[in-house]
């Protein structure tokens, strides 16, 4: 085998190594898999942008005895707009790690998804998804989403639910998230 085939057989394992790498936990047990997901990518966002389902995956995968609430929203929506504060309330008195991924169009989430987060002060991790091929992944979220927003997948563990309208009420969401215990 020359240097080339060693070179390339390292670099295979480097590869396979890398993207089968166990989820860890840091000291306080959140997950750092989850948390380098949550990074901004570029200096000017305080949110990562993705445009593949499989690049943010691992935010629907978590086992452990934290609850997620998952939010799907765009700036464009105005039932999401008007749930924010229950998310953003939510968050500031529970121990739920509440997520907002952004659908706003691939060519607002520099501009406009920017300008709200940054008017709005919003403190809860955005991220911000541009996968337009929503036959691909709408079902990996769950299967009864019909493609509507606002939607929230609720979690912990291996019990999920999914709540397929817009939150009247922090009430409702809380109750919604309390219910999973």
């Amino acid at each position: 085998m020359g240097i080339k085939q060693h070179l390339y057989l390292l670099f295979g394992l480097f590869l396979v190594s890398c993207s089968s790498a166990p989820t860890t936990t840091s000291e306080n047990g959140e997950d750092i898999g989850v948390k380098q997901l949550l990074e901004p990518q570029e200096p000017e966002l305080t949110y990562p942008i993705y445009t593949s389902f499989d690049e943010i995956a691992p935010l629907f995968e978590q086992q452990g005895a934290d609850t997620y609430v998952v939010n799907f929203w765009a700036t464009w929506c105005q039932p999401c707009v008007e749930e924010l504060p229950y998310f953003e309330r939510l968050a500031e008195e529970t121990d739920a790690k509440v997520i907002m991924i952004s659908l706003d169009f691939k060519r607002d989430v520099r501009t406009k998804l920017k300008n709200f987060v940054e008017q709005r002060g919003l403190k809860l991790p955005v991220v911000a998804f541009t996968d337009d091929d929503y036959n691909a992944w709408i079902d990996r979220v769950d299967p009864s989403w019909g493609g509507a927003i606002p939607v929230t997948l609720i979690y912990r563990g291996g019990e999920r639910r999914f709540h397929d309208t817009k939150f009247d009420s922090y009430e409702e969401l809380k109750e919604a998230v309390t219910d999973l215990s």
